[in-house]
């Protein structure tokens, strides 16, 4: 599976990459939200791993510029250790939470839940960013 993770944090962002490569995903990672607009327009995921406490822009403003620029998301699943993270993500359509610290095979299990699924349509579903 193609895996998108957008993780500011080096140690996680490239630990998440390692073992997301040992569970047999091709993973790209990126450290900041600006960069993920144009990424998307060459390589779109079939899950992407968002943090919503990103450096300059937040996975709210992130999810939020992915669907003003091509009208859907990747099935996403957000990632925070923020306390309200959960409650943050509930707004955002179509996404699933995990707390921060994760269990890897949880993450594992969850990929593969939400993998098969079809990208967020606005039209059908709009966040409130």
């Amino acid at each position: 599976m193609k895996i998108l993770v957008v993780e500011d944090d080096y140690s996680i962002r490239e630990t998440l990459g390692m073992v997301l490569q040992a569970y047999q995903h091709h993973v790209d990672l990126l450290d900041n939200g600006e960069t993920v607009v144009p990424h998307l327009k060459t390589s779109w995921p079939d899950v992407m791993l968002l943090d919503l406490t990103l450096q300059g822009m937040t996975g709210e403003e992130v999810y939020c510029c992915i669907q003003a620029e091509f009208g859907r998301v990747p099935p996403t699943i957000v990632l925070s250790a923020a306390r309200p993270g959960e409650s943050r993500a509930k707004l955002l359509p179509g996404t699933r939470f995990l707390g921060k610290p994760c269990d890897l095979d949880e993450l594992q299990e969850m990929i593969e839940q939400v993998g098969g699924g079809v990208s967020q349509d606005i039209e059908k579903s709009k966040p409130r960013c």
